[in-house]
């Protein structure tokens, strides 16, 4: 493990202990802030080492015990993180409430990702289950994928601008080119699907034939698009066994997201007089 990586773990477990510690019960008055009844790997200072703590370290480090020098790598850096937290309880740090922000942090990300795993364990999902969501992505995909070049402006009067000289017969490779620095972007694309873009934009790539470009600006929640499309191509998906996994991960985020979406909708969440709330998260942006 690179020298920087390792002493920035170790530096986490000197703050999660000390924090840990400090507002404990007596129960859980040691480095490592956690009961156990399972095996025990190595005892440090008087302080029993769980196994299920190791496993833990050697999933957050991409280490494999069943592999050569697996288990002693991550044996030898959880040993340091508990020496380094056992030191970590004698020192000054919790007075600094900067250093506890920072701790309680990374404390709560540690929950929420620990928290969502589990989630995730209890979420099964069969291949009947997945097929309908490779189904229905598949579908949402289209028939075709597209090459196009696109000019993106934020100002709508610049994009009718542009639109104005392709109208008066200049051709949209100069069009591009005048205008690439004045636009917020400037791009060719090549075999995008209906589902990586916007739908108004993927609905005016399917009303445009092969070198054609469109009349007016296409708005949407990214800026007003100037589109030519070069060659619109036939598109068949992946076979279902081909991408299952991928399809596996994606529809684990979205059970994620919408759960996440639940627990805020039914939270009571309430700002101080005068603040205003932060805005919405965006939706994950669309390729285009």
């Amino acid at each position: 493990m690179p020298k920087t990586l390792r002493m920035k773990t170790l530096g986490i477990a000197i703050a999660t202990a000390l924090i840990a510690g400090c507002s404990s019960g007596a129960g859980h008055s040691g480095a490592i802030q956690m009961t156990t009844s399972g095996k025990i790997v190595e005892t440090v200072n008087g302080q029993p080492v769980p196994e299920s703590l190791l496993e833990a370290t050697a999933r957050q480090h991409n280490l494999h015990l069943d592999k050569p020098g697996g288990r002693d790598q991550a044996l030898n850096l959880l040993t340091d993180m508990v020496i380094v937290a056992q030191a970590a309880q004698h020192e000054p740090f919790a007075s600094d409430e900067n250093y506890q922000a920072d701790v309680e942090a990374m404390r709560l990300k540690g929950v929420a990702d620990a928290t969502f795993g589990q989630y995730e364990k209890g979420t099964t999902l069969t291949d009947d289950t997945l097929k309908a969501e490779y189904d229905a992505e598949s579908k949402k995909a289209g028939g075709h994928v597209y090459d196009f070049g696109q000019l993106l402006f934020a100002d709508e009067d610049e994009a009718m601008k542009a639109e104005g000289d392709l109208l008066a017969g200049k051709p949209f490779s100069e069009v591009f080119d005048s205008y690439r620095a004045k636009a917020k972007q400037a791009k060719m694309f090549t075999r995008v699907r209906a589902d990586q873009i916007p739908d108004s934009l993927a609905h005016a790539l399917a009303s445009l034939k092969d070198g054609e470009t469109t009349k007016v600006p296409v708005k949407t929640e990214y800026g007003y698009h100037v589109v030519h499309l070069d060659i619109v191509n036939p598109y068949t998906p992946p076979p279902f066994e081909q991408v299952k996994e991928g399809v596996r991960r994606t529809t684990e985020l979205k059970i994620a997201q919408e759960r996440m979406k639940k627990l805020r909708e039914s939270a009571k969440i309430e700002y101080p007089a005068g603040t205003a709330p932060p805005a919405a998260a965006p939706a994950p942006e669309k390729k285009g």
